[in-house]
């Protein structure tokens, strides 16, 4: 119960994106510790998690659109929107 409050503590974990990480973490201890580890020490052998590459892809804009949603959030807003 204590690993769980120490790994969970401020942190919130996807078992998609993070499952296949805390493996990793307990194999590299595995291999090169002799005793359990602490939380720390599995935290701090976490790879980090995969992100998606940026692309510098143009996305044009579109003023009707925005426009409309501008006009969306400002009645939700109970206001009217100045042109």
């Amino acid at each position: 119960m204590a690993w769980h409050e120490a790994v969970t503590l401020g942190k919130s974990w996807d078992r998609k994106l993070d499952g296949p990480r805390f493996r990793q973490a307990f194999v590299a201890l595995a291999a090169r510790r002799k005793a359990w580890p602490a939380p720390a020490d599995f935290l701090e052998h976490m790879p980090p998690r995969k992100q998606l590459a940026l692309t510098k892809q143009y996305i044009p804009a579109n003023a009707a659109h925005a426009q409309q949603k501008m006009a969306e959030i400002a009645a939700s807003l109970g206001r009217r929107l100045r042109a």
